[in-house]
């Protein structure tokens, strides 16, 4: 029995009045983790963007369509003459392939590169960026962040989350498909800045079957033109495959209602099968 503020306390075997020094130090270890989980782990200093800035995006919202079409089946995209497995002319390319500035390895990827290699023709793999930059986009907007998605008829919708908060790109040895992307506003310009991309065979052109490294680095300028038009500036950057940054640009015409149906599932084996017995060139042979 002691005194503590004049007044006596009974010390038990369980602690004290009652309550559990087990239990006690267990709920102090716990709370004391949690807090050095968040100070080693959570990105300090994000915050949402001001309302200021959030005010910007409502012009963004919404859909947004490239108009690009193939009326009175005329080719669509420049593939820069390039031919396929079989010497068929590649068409359909979605970014001006003959201005690409491709270096040596790039020249010689795309001498090795065959269709049956292409993770979105044979094996359900999503388009990545900047290809589904002409597919055109639905943009959501938040307090810390916007939501870009594109809907591709043949392989599903793609989804894409661009971070406002201030925060950072992750350490290199974190990798996705369609990389991290962080925004902020230039003016009344909207820059989405993306890095930290997995190698993908068709990660510039999904036709052209052009490869990208993880060094692969896309910045996006959307400027208002006015309420129905934006234009997309688009900046490539990869320096194993390019020999310097590649600028090309396009416009996005505002659409009514949402985005369009996708298909939502690809079944791989029936996707190589296609590519396998209907697409004639088979450079290296049967797998």
């Amino acid at each position: 029995m002691t005194r503590i503020f004049g007044k006596r306390v009974t010390c038990r075997k369980r602690g004290w009045n009652g309550r559990s020094v087990g239990s006690f130090l267990l709920g102090s270890f716990l709370l004391g983790s949690f807090l050095l989980w968040m100070l080693m782990f959570v990105p300090p200093g994000l915050a949402a963007q001001s309302f200021e800035q959030f005010d910007k995006s409502f012009t963004l919202i919404g859909n947004w369509d490239t108009r690009i079409r193939n009326p009175d089946d005329e080719e669509r995209g420049n593939c820069g003459g390039r031919l396929g497995d079989y010497g068929e002319k590649l068409l359909n390319c979605s970014i001006p392939t003959d201005q690409l500035p491709l270096n040596s390895r790039a020249e010689a990827w795309l001498e090795f590169a065959d269709h049956r290699m292409s993770p979105t023709l044979a094996e359900c793999a999503l388009p990545t960026i900047p290809t589904i930059f002409g597919a055109g986009v639905y943009i959501w907007s938040f307090p810390d962040h916007l939501i870009f998605q594109y809907s591709d008829n043949a392989v599903g919708l793609i989804t894409r989350e661009i971070w406002m908060d201030g925060r950072g790109h992750p350490q290199a040895r974190f990798l996705f498909q369609n990389g991290h992307s962080i925004g902020w506003w230039d003016g009344d310009d909207l820059i989405v800045e993306s890095t930290n991309f997995t190698f993908d065979p068709d990660g510039m052109d999904d036709h052209l079957h052009m490869a990208t490294s993880v060094r692969k680095k896309v910045t996006e300028r959307y400027q208002i033109v006015d309420e129905n038009i934006l234009r997309l500036i688009i900046t490539l950057e990869d320096p194993t495959f390019l020999t310097r940054p590649f600028k090309y640009a396009f416009s996005l015409y505002r659409s009514p209602g949402g985005i369009e149906p996708a298909w939502e599932n690809c079944d791989p084996e029936a996707s190589r099968n296609e590519v396998y017995f209907a697409y004639p060139g088979a450079k290296y042979g049967a797998d």
